[in-house]
């Protein structure tokens, strides 16, 4: 295990990225072999609803590689009700249901590691959904859970728009007291604020901005094509900053989207492959056995200095098909001095997936490796 102790816990533990983007693209080209990075689970289990072969999802943390195991074995055994209400996704809540998914988790066919380490965690939080339990989460809820100490519920009310027009106008209204603005201003500050999720998250290991754009600038445009690109209550992570929590279906990330999760547990059934590796995606690459028509990196490359930065895309050519699409998503950095030679940027094919986004915190890329 890398001395880092970021790499050595549960980060996240739902999604802090919209695989609705990786999900879009899979469904347009349906990649026979799929390479991921594999955070949460939540990030490449979609995927499996294009019916691939194969998805080969990497990571540092043993801790994520077990989460992912045992959302994939929910996903393959158990109704969506069922999933929802183990996690914890609205219509339930995290602390409901504690007994039946203690029941549950006694039933469930895992791997010795993946029962033993959330048989520990779930003692320790008394069954309670997994839905909040990563270091991101607990992160993102515990914003708004300062600030509602002061204001209560006086921004609930923007998660009560039925149409994009009625949000517009009331939002363009709001906007203009200062009052109002105080608490939207005053989250903004905190995710602007490197030190605090240094502090709080990531342990010193926070991404190192190259981005012209100050903190706050940037999160102020990323907050501004949120309200403006769909309802405020069908978008997770803007239930998150705001509310602590999730409280509306309609914004349940695309894992436990009704026409994607029986999908993704049809193709489970009939074989798709899941296969579940600690390891770096460069290394895991010099000596991968397959070739892969889809590389989701996350945004694994915004970490990356010296050679690794330059080298990356040429690093993974090596277990690429021809014409396989590799995205990455940049936070904060874009990788510099990417040698691209045999690929083709070809992001601009999907302008509208990444319009949709509902996260747009992330420049995406996405390569197509043509030799």
């Amino acid at each position: 295990m890398p001395g880092n102790p970021y790499f050595n816990s549960l980060n996240y533990s739902m999604a802090n990225e919209d695989a609705a983007y990786e999900l879009g693209i899979c469904r347009q080209i349906h990649p026979k072999k799929i390479l991921a990075i594999c955070g949460s689970g939540a990030r490449f289990l979609p995927l499996a609803s294009t019916g691939p072969e194969k998805i080969t999802a990497l990571d540092l943390a043993p801790q994520q590689l077990a989460l992912a195991d045992l959302r994939r074995t929910l996903m393959q055994h158990q109704p969506l009700e069922h999933y929802l209400r183990f996690m914890g996704y609205p219509p339930y809540s995290t602390e409901a249901f504690r007994t039946e998914r203690a029941a549950l988790f006694g039933e469930l066919d895992l791997r010795s590691e993946t029962r033993s380490y959330f048989a520990e965690l779930f003692r320790q939080i008394n069954w309670e959904g997994l839905l909040y339990q990563g270091r991101w989460e607990q992160t993102f809820i515990g914003i708004p859970k300062r600030l509602r100490k002061v204001v209560g519920t006086a921004y609930d009310s923007i998660f009560e728009f039925t149409s994009q027009e009625e949000q517009d106008r009331s939002l363009a209204a709001k906007l203009k007291d200062p009052i109002w603005c105080s608490v939207p201003a005053a989250v903004l500050m905190l995710m602007g604020n490197a030190t605090f999720f240094n502090t709080v998250l990531y342990r010193g290991s926070f991404v190192r901005k190259n981005i012209p754009d100050s903190y706050f600038d940037f999160y102020s445009r990323a907050f501004k094509r949120l309200f403006a690109n769909g309802l405020t209550r069908e978008n997770f992570f803007l239930q998150i900053c705001f509310l602590g929590r999730l409280q509306y279906p309609e914004g349940n990330p695309v894992e436990v989207h009704p026409d994607v999760y029986p999908l993704a547990q049809r193709a489970l059934q009939n074989g798709t492959a899941i296969e579940l590796i600690v390891r770096d995606i460069l290394s895991f690459a010099a000596k991968a056995q397959d070739k892969y028509d889809f590389v989701s990196l996350s945004n694994v490359p915004s970490y990356f200095s010296g050679a690794p930065e330059s080298n990356y895309l040429q690093s993974l050519a090596r277990c690429l098909n021809r014409d396989a699409l590799v995205v990455v998503r940049c936070y904060l950095r874009i990788p510099q001095g990417t040698d691209t030679s045999g690929f083709v940027d070809v992001s601009h094919e999907y302008e509208e997936l990444a319009a949709r986004e509902k996260m747009q915190m992330y420049r995406i890329f996405v390569y197509r490796y043509v030799g």
